[in-house]
This record gives C-alpha cells, sequence and structure tokens, in this order.
C-alpha cells in the first residue's frame, strides 16, 4: 500500500482555531468569506454542540463543506460580531409558534395550522415523532416535510389542545 499521500492522523484530528489574528470576515454579494492564510474562501457558518451555546464553537465550512477552522467565541471577532451573528441568525431562522390552530394526522403525515409572530402558516409533518425534536425542556424543533424549521414550547402544544 502506498502511503505516500496519505495525511497522518494528528493531522485529520487537530482543530485550527480561527481568532483575529489569523483570520478575518467579510460580506460580499451576499456572501460570507473567510481571509485565511492569504487565501480569501466562501464559507458558511455551523453551530456545534452544545446548542445552548448559540455564540460559541462555531464550524467554518468552504464551499465543499470541509471545515476551515473553529471560532472558540464570536465575540472574539469585536469587528465582525455582528456580521457573523446575523449569519448564524439567517442560517437557523425558526419561526415561533404561538398556538396551534388545527392538527390533522392522515396516512402517516400530520397536517398543522399555526400562528407564528410572522402570521398563520400550514405545513406538513412525515412521521410525526421523528420531526418532533426536543430541545430541553419544554422546548422542541420541528421539522417539516421541506425542511423548515420552527421552534415549539410544549406549553403552547398543550394550551392548543382540546380534550
Amino acid at each position: 500500500m502506498d502511503t505516500s499521500n496519505m495525511i497522518p492522523a494528528e493531522e485529520l484530528t487537530k482543530t485550527v482555531w480561527l481568532t483575529p489574528e489569523n483570520a478575518s470576515f467579510s460580506r460580499k454579494n451576499g456572501l460570507l468569506w473567510l481571509t485565511y492564510g492569504g487565501k480569501e474562501i466562501r464559507v458558511s457558518l455551523r453551530r456545534n454542540f452544545p446548542l445552548e451555546k448559540l455564540w460559541a464553537l462555531i464550524s467554518v465550512l468552504d464551499e465543499n463543506e470541509e471545515e476551515v477552522g473553529m471560532i472558540l467565541e464570536l465575540s472574539q471577532f469585536a469587528g465582525a460580531e455582528e456580521l457573523l451573528r446575523a449569519e448564524l441568525e439567517r442560517r437557523y431562522y425558526a419561526p415561533v409558534i404561538l398556538q396551534i390552530l388545527s392538527l390533522k394526522e392522515r396516512f402517516g403525515f400530520s397536517d398543522w395550522r399555526v400562528k407564528t409572530a410572522e402570521g398563520d402558516m400550514e405545513f406538513t409533518l412525515r412521521d410525526t415523532y421523528k420531526s418532533l425534536i426536543r430541545l430541553d425542556g419544554k422546548r422542541v424543533f420541528v421539522l417539516d416535510v421541506d425542511v423548515m424549521k420552527m421552534k415549539l414550547n410544549l406549553n403552547v402544544l398543550e394550551e392548543s389542545l382540546v380534550i
């Protein structure tokens, strides 16, 4: 086996920490760009666990979804913190369900009509149980068949149920 082109294991598991000293971010034509190692790279951001830390441990990925590096805390990038927060808020935008207006189950699908701060919405869940992801306590993440994301507090669900 030819091992001349293989990357050593310690290089594969090495975390590259992006800091204001080695990286900078900008927006061009509506896209997020990273300047790192003398190169300008189009990037996207992803949250990592724990999800409760919204602005910490952020993966920075290139166009091929390969990780370029990690940001320990967005607040490190004082000049670009607002830009990075806006990018994460755009990516993880999820309307909050304020009230469930109707819910009908049929053939493994459930049709929902809900009220959100943005107005009334209708969506369909395939396999309702698998589409409701409990985050913590009473907060639930809802993923519909089109992978639209919404947030639901279980108190809203309890208040909306008619028994």
